[in-house]
């Protein structure tokens, strides 16, 4: 299921994304945003930079995180992109005013919360940034930008130290925002009191994934583990378990994703593929990607059709979202 929003609302409004996606048919891949052309024209042709996550609102808006870009993109229901935040420019400013003048540090993540608000991993500010979607206004919401190692547990997120955000997810009920940086934890916020703690027993990863159930999946190395709700930690796949597949997981897959049965989907950046997690066959497989990095296949049979190190990954209303990274552009997965 989708991350909050809506990584955790299925709505039919997200159907009406975008034009082109109507007629994509089953077990098909279909461009979503990527090509040549500017702001206030349709997503589909229009030019973005290594985007790195994805995300809708209740709306059924669209929100990219351009890592290459430093900007947040939208596309409305009527397949429209614009800018909604970043002026390009690497940097830290702008927090207290218009998010269209602020600057980013290479985002990598992007998750929308209970209050409607759009939350960003602004990376290598080490911060989260919050934006109000309604006034367009973004603040600091955690981290100080000062230090590199995870500091401040027991205390306002605002005013802890993060090394790095890579991973942001809400919990079901959205009122804790779980987060990973680049160290070997997994920290979690809560969003009555502000508070900021570290999850104890679980080794971090580059990636995590909440599923229906609150089993939290973390990805780093070439791990994939899972943290159950009474705190049990079990590795599934490593090296040596390959989950039934002749090819083991890539080096610190870039994104998870939830899909409706609870599967795990994995951007194997390594092996420029889309690949699932089955949790119930103890399964990996791959559902997109020749593993020759490649753009072409894009309107054929997803098993031939060809990825360039995939980040973003999103389950929304019984389609896949994926940020085909080094490609720029982002595609929809029907099967």
């Amino acid at each position: 299921m989708p991350r909050f929003n809506t990584r955790f609302l299925t709505l039919a409004l997200a159907g009406l994304i975008l034009s082109t996606v109507s007629s994509a048919r089953a077990d098909k891949v279909t461009l979503v945003v990527g090509g040549t052309g500017p702001d206030g024209g349709p997503a589909n042709g229009a030019q973005t930079s290594k985007p790195f996550a994805v995300i809708f609102d209740a709306a059924g808006n669209m929100y990219i995180g351009e890592f290459g870009g430093q900007r947040v993109r939208k596309v409305d229901t009527h397949g429209i992109i614009s800018t909604i935040a970043g002026t390009g420019k690497v940097g830290s400013a702008g927090d207290g005013g218009p998010a269209t003048a602020a600057e980013f540090n290479f985002i990598h993540d992007l998750v929308i919360g209970p209050d409607g608000n759009l939350y960003v991993a602004d990376s290598f500010n080490r911060k989260i940034r919050k934006i109000d979607l309604t006034t367009g206004i973004i603040t600091a919401f955690a981290g100080t930008g000062e230090g590199k190692k995870p500091a401040g547990d027991g205390g306002p997120a605002a005013k802890a130290t993060l090394d790095g955000v890579a991973s942001l997810w809400f919990s079901r009920d959205g009122q804790t925002l779980y987060l990973s940086g680049f160290s070997k934890s997994v920290r979690t916020i809560d969003l009555k009191t502000g508070i900021i703690n570290t999850l104890p027993g679980v080794q971090g990863g580059r990636s995590i994934a909440l599923d229906s159930k609150g089993n939290l999946y973390i990805a780093g190395g070439q791990t994939l583990s899972v943290r159950t709700p009474d705190g049990m930690v079990k590795v599934l796949l490593d090296k040596t378990h390959m989950g039934q597949s002749d090819e083991p997981l890539g080096s610190n897959p870039k994104h998870l994703g939830i899909d409706a049965s609870d599967n795990v989907l994995i951007c194997d950046e390594q092996h420029n593929k889309l690949r699932e997690y089955i949790p119930a066959e103890d399964k990996l497989v791959t559902i997109m990607g020749t593993g020759k990095p490649g753009s072409e296949g894009l309107d054929g049979a997803l098993e031939k059709a060809q990825l360039n190190r995939p980040h973003g990954v999103l389950f929304h209303d019984g389609a896949i979202y994926l940020c085909d990274s080094w490609n720029d552009r982002v595609v929809r997965i029907e099967r």
